[in-house]
């Protein structure tokens, strides 16, 4: 028997996302009208569309597809989608830090428990993208005062049984703290060394600072291209 070609698709529910968006990710893996139907394909899109959902933070979310078979050979095709509310974050804990509190670490971090302003700023809503941002926030906040070496081993994510409740804990370890020994400038210094050092921003006995390095690459940089070196590399 020949596969029934597809009608129409047609999303009812959606608000989290724009529909045409979700249109164009479903004609991308072979699902828009005039195609051919495959149950399968439906049926990965069904787990990348609840995938999505999932990473902002709507896991109550309820997917159901229907597919019903119209005259000449095709069929049209429902995809229902109630999305529930956003779980809210309850806590946020932290293992393996010992130089700086909980409460400071977690002012580093857009994400947050609710609060009086949380119904504004919708920071107590789980998203896997805020607290990957978050997560490198934290990196920079330690590497910022000499920690080079910390780095986050896991974090783990939990849901209460109702799916309403967010329960987030970071596992971070911290490392020694490192300070600058020594600057020293190389290569082919087309601008005077002393001018060069001026724009250094840390200085022997400073606490390593990767802001402050990153800062004094860019201000050589644009030393150097005054002077017509618009392809300078500064390591």
């Amino acid at each position: 028997d020949e596969r029934p070609a597809i009608a129409t698709i047609e999303l009812a529910g959606v608000k989290e996302f724009e529909k045409d968006q979700i249109l164009k990710s479903l004609r991308d893996v072979g699902l828009a009208d005039g195609r051919i139907y495959d149950r399968s394909l439906l049926e990965r899109a069904e787990q990348e569309l609840r995938r999505q959902y999932l990473s902002r933070g709507l896991y109550g979310v309820q997917i159901k597809t229907t597919v019903t078979p119209i005259e000449r050979n095709r069929v049209n095709i429902s995809i229902q989608v109630e999305e529930g509310d956003i779980a809210k974050i309850r806590s946020i804990e932290f293992t393996g830090n010992q130089l700086f509190s909980e409460r400071t670490l977690r002012s580093n971090m857009e994400l947050s428990t609710p609060n009086w302003l949380s119904w504004y700023t919708k920071d107590d809503q789980y998203s896997k993208q805020k607290l990957t941002g978050d997560l490198e926030a934290l990196r920079s906040f330690y590497q910022n005062r000499g920690y080079l070496e910390f780095n986050v081993e896991s974090t783990q994510v939990s849901i209460s049984p109702d799916k309403e409740d967010v329960f987030i804990t970071v596992n971070v370890v911290e490392g020694p703290r490192y300070t600058v020994s020594a600057v020293n400038v190389l290569g082919d210094l087309v601008v005077p060394e002393a001018e060069i050092r001026r724009l250094i921003r840390l200085r022997p006995g400073d606490s390593f600072s990767r802001s402050n390095l990153q800062a004094s690459v860019k201000d050589i940089s644009e030393r150097m291209g005054i002077d017509g070196y618009a392809f300078a590399n500064v390591n």
